[in-house]
Formats: C-alpha cells, structure tokens, sequence
C-alpha cells in the first residue's frame, strides 16, 4: 500500500506540474544535459543556447536586409521539413544597466586603490551619472530540434537504444535521467548548430556558444531578475557532477528502489524555485517580482527593424524591464489555412483589413520555396518591476504595448488564459511553446524583426566606458590581448573632442589591471609617455597626480620643455651600466644625427651622411669604452655620486674613470648614483667632429662630396657642430631625469618652431628627442638582453626590468601629431608601430586629418577613432580605404562635435583577431572627469588657479557644481562681451584678468 501511495503521489505531482501547471515548474520542459553545451528537454529534444551580441558594423536598413538575405539562403534548408526551431530572445532592463555600471567601476576602484590612486569623486560621479542613459540588454538564440525532424524508424531506433541502456537501472523519478537524448537527434542538432555559429560569423554577427552551466545560469536569471543583477555564483547541478548525498524523503528512496536522493536533482526543481502566484488575469507575482505580459497578434505591417523597436520603448522616457521572445518554426502554413479562407470568404465584412490579410497570404505562398521560405512565428512580451511597484508595471506595460503597436503597426493581444502561461511563454528554452498565436511569415521578415541588429561590443568589460546611442554599455579596453596590436588613431578637427578622448583613454589606462608590483610589494603604475604641443594632457597630469600619496607624486610629472640647460638629454645614454647602445637606441641615434645634419628646408640629408653619422656612433662607443679611452672621473660633477662613492669606501686616483665609478656603485647596489655616474661616461653630440676625424671613419667619406660641392665628411662636422650651439639641451650630459616617473607627459611648445626654412627640422629634432626621453626601455628585448657582451650581473638586472615591463601597460601618445615636422620622427614612428605588438607597447595618435597620417600607419592602425571628418572628399577616401559601409558613410557626416548633455560622438573602427568592428559610441563624461581633462584654454587656465587655491578634488567638485557642463567659456565670454560693450579694448591680459577675477569670486564663495 505504501508503494502503491507514493505512485499515486508522483502521479499527482507529474500531473499538476505538466498537466493542470498548478506548480511553476511544470512550464519547464528541460530535464538535463546532453553533453558540455547541449540540454535535452522531455520528449527527447535537444536545445543550445547562444549568446546573441549582434552586428559587428553599423546596422543600417541596407546593411541588415543584406544579412538578412544571406542568412536566409543559409539556414532555408533546416526548416524545410518539422522539427527545427529558433528563439530570438531579447531583455532590457536599466536595473541590469545600473547593476553592470557598478560592477565594471567597482573593478576600476579596486585597481585604483592598489595603485595608490585617490579618484573616488570620478568614479561616485560615474556610478552616479552613467545609469542615467545606460540600460542593460541580453540577447539569445535558442536552438531547438525536436523528435519530429527524425523519421520514425529512427525514432523508434533511438527508443529501443535508449531502453537498453537504461535496462536494469534503478528507479530515478526525482532527478536528471542521463543519456536522455536520441542518437540520430544528437547528430542533426550539432549540425545546425555548428552551420548557425558558422554562418551568422561570415555575416558579421558576434555569436558565442553557451557551455550548458551558463545557459541554465542565464535563463534561472531571466525568470528572477533579481538574481541575474545580483551575478551570483550559483550553478547548477548536472550529470558527472559531485554531490552532497540527500537523506531518504519516501519509502522507495529508503529501502533504495528508488535513488533519486543520492543522485542529481530534477532540472525543473533547480531552476524553478520560487512560486507563482496569480494576481490578475494579467500579472503574476514570481519571487520578488511582479511579471505582465502580452503577445503579438498581428505582426508590423511593414518590416523594420529591432533596433526601431528598442528607441521606441526608450522614446517613451519611462525606465521599462521588459523581454521578448521571438519563435521561428517550420510549417509556416500550419494552422493557417482557416484564417485565410476566413478572410477571403469575409473580405465584404472588413474590406481594408482582410483584403490585406489576403495580400499577404498570396505574396507569402508566391514567394515561398523560391525567393523566401513560410515559417511559423509567434512573439511574447512581457515587463516586470518589484513586487512593491505594481502600479508603475500597469503603467509600463501599456507604454510597451504603444511602443511595440508603433513598431511597423504591429497589433497586440492582452487577453491571455493563463497569465503564468503567458509570462513563461518569453522565458528563456524553458520550451518550445507559446501562447501567442501562430502567424505565418517569410523567414527573411521573421530575421529582420529579431535583435541580430543590436551593435556588438568587444569587450565585456574594460577601463574606458562608452555607450551606444540608444543606451548599451559599450567598454573598451586599452591594450586588450582580443588584439594582435594596440595602433590608435584620433581624428578630429578642433572641438570634436579628440583630445578629450585621448584623455580619457590614458585615464583608462591608469586605471587597468596591472601584473607588475613595485619592490615593496605595492601596485604600480602603468607608463605613459605624452608627447603634446600644447597643454592638452596637463589636466589628466594634475589629475593622477594629484591622486596620489605625497611621496609618490615623483611619479606623474608633467614639463614644458624649454632650450636651457636644466632640460639637458644626451641621447648618447645608454641603459644602466651598459657600454655600448642596443639595437633600436642605435636606430635612433642614426636618425637623430641624420636630421641633425639635414639642410634647412630640405627633406633629406645629404648622401652619405645616414652612413657617416653611423659610422661615428660606433667609433664614439668603442673609443670611450673601457678598453680604449675612456673618459676619467672628475670630482665634484656631481655630489651625489662624489657622496656615495665616500659611503662605500672607494677612493678615486688620476686613473680612475667613470665607467668604473660606475660598477663600484652598481656592486654596492647604488643605483640612482650609478646612473648619474654613466652620464659622465657616455659620449656626447660633440664627441662626434672628435671621432669623425679618425682614420677608421674618415677612410670611406674621404672623397665625397654634397651636391654643393662640399666634402660629405667637412659638412658633417660643420652641422653637427651648429647643432650643439642651435641645441644646447643635445650637447650636454643629462641634467633631466624622469626616470622615476611612470606617466610623463612633455609639452614642446617653447621648443618647436611653426614658421621659417628651419620648422620642420627643429620640431622633428625636439620630437626626437622626448620620444627617446619618454621610451628608452620601452622597446628591450629578450633575446638581445640575453646576447649581451656584458657581465652577467648586468643582463640578469636588465632581464628583470624587461619582465616587469612586459608584464605593464605602456602607452607612447603623440597628440597634434600633425605638428611633427614630417621628417625623421615621422619614420621614428613608424618603426615603433611596427615593432610595439613584440615590445607589449600601446601607441595612440591624434590629429585634426586622416592625410595627417602616414600611409604606412594608415594599414598598420588597429583603432580608428573618428571624432569628426570635416569635409565629403576625405569621408569618400576614408571610407573607400577602409571599405567603409553606407551607414558608416552616413554617421562620418553627422559629426560635429560634443553635443551638450549628450557626450561627444564618435565612430569607432576597430579591428580585433574576431574581425572588424564599426560602431556609432558616444563618450559621455560626468562634470567633476569634464572639468578634470578639459582641454579649453579657459577652462584650463581656470581650473589651475583654483587648483592651487582649493586643491585638485575640492576644485573640481566646485566647478562641476558651478559649471555642469563641464566649461566656463561661456561665462567667461559673457564677461568679456560685457567689457567690449563698455569700450573696454580686450586683449589676452584682460582675458587674464577676467580669468582670474571668476576665480576669486568662487573661491569667496567656496570658503564664505
């Protein structure tokens, strides 16, 4: 009697949650996993769950419809008989969004604490502005096959396979049946999934395979959204997995006729945990949520696409949680044929209407099997908000249904049997059902109407957040391994916001995850090295700076370069204790010289000079070293090192030479002495005419001469010798030192010129020279380090450093890039991008035009950031270099520029190992990170006499909440005009003046 109660019991229960549904989770027809990525539902299908992120390019009205015909001819033959089905599922939630935001600045936040960097007030000011206009999104693609796409036999096969496996196995009925699948099925499922991930890749939609773990995971948060904002750990448990043992609940479990409590729990039971309870006939209350749905009833009259579907819930300014499911099957004519002899026998009664109707079955019948196939196609909606909040879902879910009758005069049905039925029906491969009713529509339509047109991203998460333009969250992550090299290029005329977001990246930057540690154990700091005209990069500097502890503050510096002595560099330095220059420092030096020695006006040196100027570099190397003359020790050069050497005990004779100061101090672990001991030994610029005139070099030049007749060799000397007069910070032993700073940033205004004969080569020269200041061991190398003519000391400290920095970001930007001066730093950079993916070294190049750049940078960039092309010639050569599509045609057109409240606009193109990818993204910055980078004379100008008044935070704090918009150029020309009006002659000092005068006013205010 016993046994005969608990079958009558697993009866009733089998029926109440398949049957009469009074339990939630009979609507759950999964029952395990077939293998890794592979669930199996109750009547043997076999489903795969994909994550759907959409297009990689633009998604424009012609873009799609050719996907969309692509696809179609592709996957045509997989609905040409039963069995197949699609579920296109799509959710939008701003609570997801607000959830993603705090996770992905969470992250931020923690690397910046490990770097020491204070920046809370930027990254409260995002968690605070950014959920504003983002939303969060997930889009799937379920794919089902069902038992009917097999033949009888074979499903009769499949049966007797599965019976004998299963014979003599003891009773299960509480858990996860394994082998629960047919073989035949296996085999066809794993070919259309294989041919749709395959297929949807060559048209450019970002599709990834879901393991079977993260599918369950995905669709247990989609029917609790709490759950999912939560992104907690859970899993589940399937078939091979370990588990705990459960004590015996029936008599069967106990005398082990039945094992259901030492085995894996009952899919349905995992992820269904939670009652339904029915409120109205349109609302149920799931957990913590309530949930109300509707289903599609006549699909848009005219196709568009999902994206329109997206803007309009959005243009409805009320902040909707709601989903979509989107069921394609074939058999487009199943359960159709009433309707449509309805409507042509009726066509008197509602003649627009059913004459439509029947319209549409004709053009559907005449079109299918040769230019579109019929399928069968139901859509479900369905929105939720807290369980508290029952009122504003009422509101929302009428807003969603004037939206989605909007989208293409779409019809909608609210009057559903079962509530709980309808919500489930927009649950996620929960099953193949649903209770909108049947249309039929071309596959082609059936494609265009579903998510596939969401823009992809790249990254799930990343240090510099964009977003789209109708609100997805769109990171980007600086120096990704997604990227074979780290290329960029910022385009933009003036006020586009090029350096803005040149800014902002190397803010990103900062603030990505390191693998390096200092020698304490601390975070470190990337390197960044910024070469700038101008004092664009000035506020990102005060910025980190200023974030930082006191004692660290060494390590973010920013100069104006300037012609005197205390700027001294002698590019003849080498690394730390090693005689002789490596590889790509001998480059430089050759291209240094090279430009050093080339005619006023001239683009090239004379012949014969590159190979002269070589030639020197070796002899000055070789004579100096320790084997031939090195140069000798003079007390009193520096005091630091004549200080250490008495600390160690060494005394120096008339014998002694820097070289060996050198090691002393380098054996006695000196080595910040140790350096500024090496500047003494190396050669200088001068140093050259010295060795020019051995007989080794002049030998090969001694019978050539320049084109004005002049011996190559007596040119030589005379140019390199005005160069040590025209550039004294050349000529010198290094008084500068930044080789404690990590992020650096050099403004060259005061030594480049813009007008006369001598522009081009002196600013080219003065690029040279930060380049080699802000990178000299950007570029080390395993293999040279290892093949070093040095003692083993000295590589093995080298090795390290090259460890460390591999393990680091490093970034060389060059902002105005334009101004370079189009001789040798031009090829400089070249040879850098060339040689960074092998160096882990990141390079970023802004200017106002694309001709701006070389053509050989223009194939080798990875990242093009088009902040504004300014005229319809260069948007018909970019985007005929770069295959650019209509659409992308169309956005280059629309950018002008930031757009207030808005953000700056920008069409990013970005090539990944993945393939190509260009999106529409919008850089919006918060008031407090606007006025931290802003790059506007006024407002930089502004902001550093508050700065020094009322300290960087306190400042920007003040000035964001005076000037939200991040700028107080307005003000300040108000002012200004006001001045003019009383005959005030304004020049640059009244514009000081009134500069200074706002600053005093807030400062009166801030401390009133």
């Amino acid at each position: 009697m016993a046994r005969f109660g608990e079958t009558l019991d697993y009866i009733a229960a089998a029926l109440s949650r398949s049957v009469f549904r009074k339990s939630l989770d009979g609507y759950c027809r999964l029952v395990t996993a077939e293998d890794t990525d592979t669930l199996v539902a109750d009547d043997g299908s076999l489903v795969s769950v994909f994550a759907l992120e959409g297009f990689r390019s633009l998604a424009g009205e012609t873009e799609v419809s050719q996907t969309v015909e692509q696809l179609r001819r592709t996957i045509t033959p997989y609905f040409a008989s039963p069995g197949c089905a699609l579920q296109f599922w799509f959710g939008h939630s701003p609570d997801l969004g607000a959830s993603e935001i705090d996770m992905v600045l969470s992250s931020i936040g923690r690397v910046a604490q490990d770097s020491g960097l204070d920046v809370d007030d930027l990254i409260d000011e995002r968690r605070r502005i950014l959920p504003r206009k983002l939303t969060g999104e997930r889009s799937y693609l379920a794919v089902w096959s069902r038992p009917s796409n097999l033949t009888k036999n074979e499903i009769k096969a499949g049966q007797a396979a599965r019976r004998e496996n299963l014979s003599g196995a003891p009773s299960m009925r509480q858990s996860q049946w394994p082998d629960a699948a047919l073989e035949a099925l296996r085999t066809r499922h794993r070919s259309v999934s294989d041919a749709l991930l395959r297929e949807f890749a060559l048209v450019g939609i970002e599709m990834e395979r879901l393991d079977a773990r993260t599918a369950i995971t995905a669709a247990r948060g989609i029917l609790y959204p709490e759950f999912l904002h939560a992104s907690p750990s859970w899993k589940p448990v399937l078939p091979g997995d370990m588990m705990r043992k459960k004590m015996p609940s029936t008599e069967a479990e106990l005398k082990k006729g039945d094992i259901s409590n030492l085995t894996w729990p009952a899919l349905s039971r995992q992820l269904l945990t939670e009652s339904a309870t029915i409120i109205d006939q349109s609302t149920v209350e799931i957990g913590n949520s309530v949930f109300s749905g509707f289903d599609l009833s006549l699909p848009p009259e005219i196709v568009v696409s999902f994206n329109d579907l997206v803007r309009r819930v959005l243009d409805s300014k009320d902040r909707i949680s709601w989903r979509t499911s989107m069921l394609t099957e074939a058999g487009g004519y199943q359960g159709q044929i009433f309707k449509e002899q309805y409507a042509r026998l009726f066509t008197w009664t509602a003649p627009s209407r059913n004459r439509r109707i029947v319209q549409a079955f004709d053009a559907l019948r005449e079109a299918d099997g040769i230019d579109d196939t019929a399928v069968r196609f139901r859509v479900s909606f369905a929105a939720w908000a807290p369980k508290t909040d029952k009122d504003v879902l009422m509101r929302q879910v009428a807003n969603l249904r004037r939206a989605v009758e909007r989208w293409g005069s779409a019809q909608t049905d609210a009057l559903i049997g079962d509530p709980v039925e309808n919500v489930m029906s927009s649950a996620l491969a929960m099953n193949c059902a649903s209770t909108a009713p049947p249309m039929a529509a071309s596959l082609s339509h059936a494609l265009a109407m579903s998510p596939i047109s969401r823009p992809a991203k790249c990254w799930d998460h990343g240090a510099v957040l964009f977003r789209t333009s109708d609100g997805k969250l769109w990171p980007y992550q600086p120096g990704s391994s997604k990227q074979t090299s780290w290329v960029d290029v910022i385009v933009g005329t003036p006020g586009s916001g090029k350096s803005v977001l040149l800014n902002s990246m190397n803010l990103g930057v900062a603030l990505s995850p390191q693998s390096g540690q200092s020698d304490d154990g601390s975070g470190l700091l990337p390197r960044i090295s910024i070469i700038d005209v101008g004092p664009s990069s000035a506020g990102l500097i005060s910025l980190l700076r200023d974030s930082l502890p006191a004692n660290r503050r060494h390590e973010i510096v920013y100069h104006r370069l300037r012609m005197e002595e205390q700027y001294s560099v002698n590019p003849f330095d080498t690394q730390l204790a090693l005689r002789f220059p490596l590889a790509h420092e001998r480059g430089y030096l050759v291209n240094l010289v090279t430009l050093l020695c080339t005619p006023d006006g001239a683009e090239s040196a004379y012949d014969g000079i590159s190979a002269l100027a070589a030639s020197c570099i070796n002899e000055a190397y070789e004579r100096f070293s320790d084997d031939r003359d090195p140069k000798k020790y003079v007390p009193s050069e520096s005091y630091e090192v004549d200080a250490a050497l008495g600390e160690v005990g060494y005394v120096a004779d008339q014998s002694s030479t820097w070289w060996e100061v050198t090691d002393v101090l380098m054996e006695n672990g000196r080595r910040h002495e140790a350096a500024l001991a090496q500047r003494f030994a190396v050669p200088t610029l001068s140093d050259l005419i010295l060795v020019s005139n051995s007989e080794t070099v002049r030998e090969p030049f001694r019978e050539m001469v320049t084109r004005t007749q002049e011996p190559v060799l007596k040119a030589f000397q005379r140019m390199v010798s005005s160069a040590t007069k025209d550039f004294p910070i050349l000529a010198r032993p290094t008084r500068f030192d930044v080789s404690g700073a990590r992020i650096i940033a050099f403004d060259l205004s005061d030594v480049t010129a813009t007008v006369g004969p001598q522009a081009k080569r002196h600013t080219a020269i003065m690029y040279m020279l930060a380049h080699h200041a802000v990178t000299s061991d950007f570029w080390l190398d395993e293999d040279e380090l290892r093949g070093l003519k040095a003692p083993q000391v000295y590589i093995d400290y080298h090795l390290r450093r090259w460890k460390n920095n591999r393990q680091m970001h490093k970034r060389l930007c060059f902002d105005e890039y334009h101004m370079t001066g189009g001789l040798g730093i031009r090829q400089q950079v070249i040879n850098d991008v060339r040689v960074c993916r092998k160096a882990g070294v990141q390079i970023a190049l802004a200017s106002q035009l694309m001709d701006d750049f070389d053509e050989a940078i223009q194939k080798l960039v990875t990242n093009i950031w088009f902040c504004n092309v300014p005229t319809e010639s260069a948007i018909s050569e970019v985007s005929e270099t770069y295959n650019l599509s209509a659409s992308a045609r169309s956005i280059l057109r629309t950018l002008h520029g930031p757009v207030p409240g808005e953000g700056a606009p920008v069409m990013a193109y970005l090539t990944l190992k993945s393939g190509v990818y260009t999106q529409y993204l919008i850089n919006e910055l918060g008031p407090i990170e606007l006025w931290a980078l802003s790059t506007t004379s006024e407002d930089t100008a502004l902001r550093s006499m508050l700065y020094d008044r009322l300290g960087s935070k306190r400042a920007r704090t003040i000035l964001a909440a005076r000037f939200p918009d991040g700028s107080a150029k307005a003000t300040i020309e108000r002012r200004l005009g006001e001045l003019e009006d009383r005959g005030v002659a304004v020049d640059e000092g009244k514009r000081g003046d009134v500069i200074r005068d706002l600053a005093d006013q807030i400062v009166k205010e801030a401390v009133a």
